[in-house]
């Protein structure tokens, strides 16, 4: 196979080689209409040259963590470069918003998309929350430990085995992070994957951790190990202006996204970290809180016209699932 065929135009290796198949949740066999969506939305990323890595029921499953069980949406990490190049395409083919977008004045971190010739269901993370470094460069470390998987009848890019269990015990990660059953979920991981987890990944955490910014919201699983986590930062000015969708970012806002997005649910906190720096936002509260509570509403509303206008589509015309009616 000749080298652009492996890497592309970008110089992205898009096809991994031979991998073993482990066992699939039903959802990822032939045979279920969505099995032929998610290949599409793969093709088409490769098409694009825009590097996607699988993440969700189908590597936990495939790393060992969990059985295989049923699910309806496929969860894909997205280089933030070719985000919007990608969800373009995916309007185009008939890909629309999955649920009403959010009114918080923070906006939502994950697009969740929905496929109605298929029913199929699809998490698209351009940004990671709680990761704080440059989303660029979050994605180049995640990308850089990725793993060779076969799913939907093709080879495919996944996270590592490390990365799954963050993400798993990530309790600000995913469209239903709020939900009430959260720490019944976290409880579980936690003890599982302190049985599971191998000395080398132990000691790649607090490395990868680093790497990422992620450590207010691993620092619970840093504590279930009982190995110290590595002090938290105030989030990357690229971070804040990725979350926010506009140039300028105050300061107060940027300190804001930083522990919206660290806080440790179901009682959100502080990182004991970031004390001075939080310290100095209160002390210039007066003209930051004023710029912030312009900024917000407003970049939340760009948030979701930038998401209609990408995927082509009116928010008053576009299709609803069964489930958000």
């Amino acid at each position: 196979m000749a080298a652009e065929d492996e890497q592309g135009e970008a110089g992205i290796p898009l096809v991994p080689p031979t991998v073993p198949s482990g066992p699939l949740p039903p959802y990822a066999l032939a045979g279920d209409p969505r099995h032929e969506a998610f290949r599409e939305v793969f093709a088409e990323a490769d098409r694009l040259a825009v590097p996607v890595l699988m993440g969700g029921g189908v590597v936990y499953v495939q790393h060992g963590l969990i059985s295989p069980r049923a699910s309806t949406a496929l969860s894909l990490i997205v280089d933030p470069v070719g985000f919007e190049a990608l969800l373009g395409t995916l309007g185009s083919a008939g890909w629309v918003p999955a649920r009403a977008p959010s009114r918080s004045v923070i906006p939502v971190a994950v697009v969740s998309l929905w496929h109605l010739p298929s029913n199929a269901y699809l998490d698209l993370y351009p940004i990671i929350p709680g990761f704080l470094r440059h989303p660029v460069s979050v994605f180049e470390r995640l990308w850089s430990d990725r793993v060779p998987m076969r799913a939907f009848g093709r080879e495919v890019w996944a996270v590592d085995r490390l990365t799954m269990m963050m993400l798993a015990v990530h309790s600000r990660l995913g469209p239903r992070s709020g939900g009430p059953r959260l720490e019944e979920f976290r409880a579980f991981f936690f003890q599982q994957f302190s049985v599971v987890i191998t000395p080398e990944e132990r000691a790649r955490l607090p490395d990868v951790t680093r790497s990422v910014g992620g450590e207010g919201v691993m620092r619970p699983f840093f504590d279930q190990l009982g190995i110290p986590c590595p002090p938290s930062r105030v989030p990357s000015l690229a971070y804040a202006r990725a979350r926010f969708g506009v140039d300028e970012v105050p300061s107060a806002a940027r300190l804001l996204i930083g522990r919206w997005d660290s806080a440790v649910r179901p009682r959100p906190r502080f990182a004991r970290d970031v004390r001075r720096a939080r310290r100095w936002v209160l002390w210039a509260a007066g003209p930051q809180f004023i710029l912030v509570s312009r900024m917000l509403p407003a970049a939340a509303l760009r948030r979701r016209r930038d998401l209609f206008r990408a995927l082509g589509v009116a928010p008053r015309t576009a299709p609803r699932p069964a489930r958000e009616t």
